[in-house]
């Protein structure tokens, strides 16, 4: 049963991926402050962008784009450009909640070594029949939270997870909210309610 779960999570990841993957309807948004609608994917942490679905597609990142705005039929999500750390790039982030505290998540696929996977089913990575040829991969599905005020340079990762350090970071980043604070250590906000935390600390606890 647990596999059949964990099958479904990973479909309905590489189903969102490959929406975003495709070309679809959007709105990007410029440095400068201008906005324009169109068609878009995303790969990498860059934009394929059109203004019409008859156009070739020009390619942006984050020296011109703060962020993207993809429009479907029920739903509306946005991925901005956020600098993680000194070194390295911005990367595409989705936007999950969005106020004082910003929270956003990053979508990771991780491939491992997995003995369960037979040679019928296992990559080849020689071209051959040789069964020392094949690898024995499988990819899991991770998704990685950063919380970020708006005077903050840089995010901080919230290692949610039940044998991560979570509890620790998060009432350390939220610790000028006592009723915050109170409600993860007595375990009424759990690693998996993140976007709750992140809505209590705007609507409450900024106003108190």
């Amino acid at each position: 049963m647990k596999q059949f779960y964990k099958s479904i999570i990973i479909l309905l990841f590489f189903l969102s991926f490959k929406c975003y993957s495709q070309t679809q309807d959007a709105i990007i948004y410029f440095k400068d402050g201008d906005s324009i609608e169109g068609f878009a994917s995303i790969k990498n942490d860059k934009i394929k962008f059109k203004i019409s679905a008859d156009d070739k597609a020009d390619t942006w990142d984050h020296e011109n784009v703060s962020k993207i705005k993809f429009i479907g039929l029920d739903i509306v999500q946005t991925y901005e450009y956020v600098k993680l750390n000194a070194s390295g790039d911005p990367k595409l982030l989705e936007l999950i909640v969005e106020g004082n505290v910003c929270l956003y998540k990053e979508e990771k696929t991780q491939i491992f070594t997995d003995p369960n996977i037979t040679k019928k089913t296992a990559t080849s990575t020689h071209g051959t029949n040789n069964i020392n040829s094949y690898a024995y991969r499988t990819e899991q599905y991770r998704e990685l939270f950063y919380v970020k005020r708006k005077k903050d340079q840089y995010p901080t990762y919230i290692n949610s997870g039940i044998l991560s350090n979570w509890k620790k970071t998060t009432t350390s980043f939220f610790a000028d909210c006592d009723s915050l604070v109170k409600r993860i250590k007595d375990n009424k906000f759990g690693y998996n309610q993140i976007n709750e935390i992140v809505e209590f600390y705007n609507d409450v606890c900024l106003g108190e």
